[in-house]
């Protein structure tokens, strides 16, 4: 006796539905990572503290030195461009690179070895890196406009630089923490190895914030902020196993 054979689509369907609940989980660990990330900064707030004391800091100061009217109008938007991205590089780099050296001070890096495989633990960092990334542009750019007097000609484009720019520098951010974990030099390694992959994202963000404030975001600056994304995050999730695990 023959068995009727299953059609392609219910086969189909039928896997994807075996797959569902492998994705679910693997979701839900991303996220258990990321909020015991999130748990653990709100527990040591004066870590959390000093990276928005930073970002104060920093945004006080160029607001004096440069102030409304200390820049020629013609230098003026794209001098404030790149002012805008130091501040947030400089703010997020007080906090981001500690995603795996937390783990190495505190004694916890093996049994998150055992426990979660490591592009699921590259994941959940990278969300809690993104997520501190956007609180700090929440609070630096609006200050940034109202201390500098800066006018943005088209809004939304800026807030999609800061969505596109802030997942890059998430991603490799995380990823080179953890390349650094275990190192005795760890900030001098980070910003050695940081400085050629980060300067091409931070160049493009500060030419498409240049242009966004102008009313007039190009495709060409997307489309090289969207290929760095999509170019970091496969080259993360290929490595983190060698610079993680071994």
């Amino acid at each position: 006796m023959t068995s009727t054979p299953i059609p392609p689509a219910q086969e189909a369907m039928a896997r994807a539905s075996d797959d569902f609940p492998r994705t679910a989980s693997v979701l839900s660990r991303v996220w258990a990572v990321a909020a015991k990330d999130a748990a653990q900064e709100l527990r040591r707030r004066i870590a959390l503290t000093s990276v928005f004391f930073f970002a104060a800091t920093a945004l006080t100061l160029v607001s004096y030195a440069v102030g409304p009217t200390g820049v020629p109008p013609d230098a003026r938007a794209a001098v404030l461009a790149a002012l805008l991205w130091i501040i947030l590089f400089f703010s997020a780099a007080t906090g981001l690179p500690r995603a795996f050296v937390r783990e190495e001070e505190t004694g916890t890096a093996l049994a998150l070895r055992k426990t979660v495989s490591a592009p699921v633990l590259l994941a959940g960092k990278a969300l809690f890196n993104y997520c501190l990334f956007l609180a700090i542009a929440a609070v630096v750019v609006p200050g940034f406009a109202i201390l500098l007097d800066w006018t943005m000609a088209s809004p939304g484009a800026l807030v999609l630089v800061l969505l596109l720019a802030g997942l890059g520098l998430a991603v490799v951010s995380t990823f080179l923490s953890a390349l650094v974990a275990r190192a005795s030099q760890r900030s001098v390694l980070f910003i050695v190895i940081s400085f050629p992959l980060l300067v091409p994202l931070l160049l493009s963000a500060i030419q498409a914030t240049l242009e966004a404030s102008r009313g007039a975001l190009g495709a060409t600056v997307l489309q090289v902020l969207v290929a760095y994304d999509g170019a970091s995050a496969c080259a993360a999730y290929l490595l983190i196993g060698a610079a993680w695990d071994e």
